[in-house]
């Protein structure tokens, strides 16, 4: 407790804010209302950031950006009714796809409850079936105890999306200081250790194999799994490919990773044995099928939790524990195994194999610089834009620089183009729900985050428009994200859904305009830029970073251009 406060001071509110400051919460986002102000307030009077948001679906999306971004619960505060309405679709984003995010949401006073007071709503019920945990308190005394157990129940295990609400007047209420108890949580998440035999089969895996891969996911992420997977890589001489949040976790610029699966997608196949740490085989895996795994190869998938094993592949190896203790435990055995006269590195075999995986990646690289370099439209190609922004931020920050990417034909050639070379510094809509207008919420946050990093999102048109406000946000509490509008004036990839053979005209539903949404912007106080030629690009992007401000550069697109990878992600059914 802040020295000075009086107890007659000390409200639920005051309880609350003070928990999340003693659990390491940094920044909370929020979008104000009656039911939750005491929270609020206190968190403002103890230090911690309070950004306020638009719409509260940009303040739980900029909650599921700052665990992308650092690892650690995203925090949102939202009001009761509507408030907590407009929180769902970033709940159910970081629930769907194991991202530690607490919201926390007002609830009508227990004395006003169900009797059709304003924002009265069973919000318990509806978020329950969501997220891993979802809880309520009505005793002010036990908040402190609530909050470290929403915030406890989102980092353990395998991670996950938390709810918990608070009537307002037990948030409101008055209470004294309270007296010692034995309740509480572990401040430090334990790990799970994998049983010796399956880390031993794993491991037969591994050494049997000719052309071995391993794959991170999520879950490698969240438990920070970068040193010891690189460790292991280079032990056994095994190339690495990152997906997902784990992008960067193992540097692209690492002898040993291979990148992002759009490259590394044939290396992939072609492997003959795959170690897939922390994720799951959903539509981002190819539900772990042809063509981008291979029928006959042996697959170990390792996963923090038992029952998340299996299912659209039935690995040969299932290794239940935390995929930075089985990477660990798996180059340590290695090491052990091998002849000593062979210590000094990798089997030569391994790195032929690395040699051959790395010349595929190039291939891949060449042909979509290929498809950019020949584009003959009056317009800028998508995919140009994506390659300039991505050479930009390497030249200023290099690795340091925050790349964001949303939307969806946009979001495939950011996919293609966006190198990662730190975690947590490739955030995109690549969750399970594929969820568009995270962009400017995922930069926010980022920016907060780290204030002495430059943040550029890629957005397409029709995804920013989804959260187009919060550069209200952005100017209000000094975040200088750059946001490049990849404008073809349309939804994309729903435009190209409609073929080639369907009638000459606006496409139903799929067709927007050139807006000038630099003009937008210039009139929310932030920099504009609008551009029409490959050549403004370039100091146009210039200009945006330098303003030291938030910037929306406008780039007029070719709408004729198709990302081939929704082409191959529509062939393989992923949606």
């Amino acid at each position: 407790m802040l020295r000075g406060v009086a107890a007659l001071d000390r409200t639920g509110g005051w309880l609350v804010a003070e928990a999340l400051r003693t659990d390491g919460v940094e920044a909370v986002f929020t979008l104000a209302g009656g039911h939750v102000m005491p929270v609020l307030d206190a968190c403002a009077s103890l230090g911690l950031r309070v950004i306020d948001t638009r719409h509260e679906g940009a303040a739980a999306f900029a909650a599921e950006g700052w665990a992308l971004a650092t690892g650690r619960p995203g925090v949102a505060v939202v009001t009761a009714g509507p408030g907590f309405a407009n929180a769902l679709a970033g709940l159910l984003d970081a629930g769907l796809w194991n991202v530690p995010l607490l919201l926390l949401a007002g609830r009508t006073g227990l004395g006003s409850a169900g009797r059709g007071a304003v924002a009265d709503l069973d919000q318990r019920s509806v978020a329950a079936p969501a997220v891993k945990w979802a809880g309520a308190c009505s005793d002010p005394a036990r908040l402190p105890l609530a909050v470290a157990e929403a915030l406890y129940r989102a980092r353990a295990g395998r991670p996950g999306a938390v709810y918990l609400e608070v009537p307002q007047d037990v948030l409101a209420a008055r209470l004294p200081e309270p007296a010692p108890g034995l309740e509480g949580f572990p401040r430090r998440v334990p790990r799970a250790t994998a049983a010796a035999p399956d880390v031993e089969r794993a491991l037969a895996v591994l050494r049997g194999a000719e052309r071995p891969l391993l794959l991170a996911g999520g879950g490698a992420f969240w438990s920070r799994a970068g040193v010891a997977v690189a460790a292991l890589a280079e032990a056994a001489g095994v190339p690495v490919v990152t997906t997902s949040s784990a992008r960067g976790l193992v540097p692209d610029g690492h002898e040993w990773c291979l990148g992002s699966l759009v490259h590394a997608g044939v290396a992939l196949a072609m492997a003959d044995a795959v170690v897939v740490l922390g994720s799951a085989f959903n539509a981002n895996l190819g539900y772990g099928r042809p063509p981008l795994f291979g029928a006959e190869q042996r697959v170990v998938q390792v996963d923090v939790a038992a029952d998340a094993l299996g299912g659209n592949r039935l690995p040969d190896v299932g290794v239940a524990g935390d995929a930075a203790r089985v990477a660990c435990d798996l180059a340590a055995a290695w090491g052990r195994r091998r002849p000593l006269e062979r210590r000094d590195g990798p089997p030569e075999e391994r790195r032929r194999w690395l040699v051959e995986a790395r010349r595929l990646v190039a291939g891949s690289r060449q042909g979509w610089d290929l498809m950019v370099d020949e584009h003959r439209g009056a317009r800028l190609h998508a995919g140009a834009v994506a390659r300039e922004v991505a050479r930009l931020a390497g030249e200023v920050a290099g690795g340091a620089a925050t790349l964001v990417a949303d939307g969806g034909d946009t979001l495939a050639w950011a996919l293609a183009f966006f190198p990662a070379e730190r975690p947590g510094r490739l955030l995109s809509t690549t969750t399970a729900l594929g969820t568009l207008g995270v962009g400017l919420p995922f930069a926010l946050a980022a920016a907060a985050a780290r204030p002495a990093e430059p943040v550029v999102l890629l957005s397409g048109d029709g995804a920013f428009g989804l959260s187009a406000m919060e550069i209200d946000t952005a100017v209000r509490h000094r975040l200088p994200v750059v946001v490049v509008v990849s404008n073809n004036a349309g939804w994309g990839d729903v435009r190209h859904e409609h073929g080639a053979d369907a009638p000459a005209g606006p496409r139903v539903a799929a067709e927007l305009g050139f807006t000038r949404y630099d003009r937008m912007a210039e009139g929310l106080g932030a920099h504009g830029e609008h551009v029409t030629r490959l050549e403004e690009l370039r100091p146009a992007l210039v200009r945006a970073l330098d303003s030291g401000r938030p910037a929306v550069v406008n780039v007029e697109t070719d709408p004729d251009v198709v990302c081939p990878l929704l082409r191959v992600v529509a062939e393989m059914g992923l949606m």
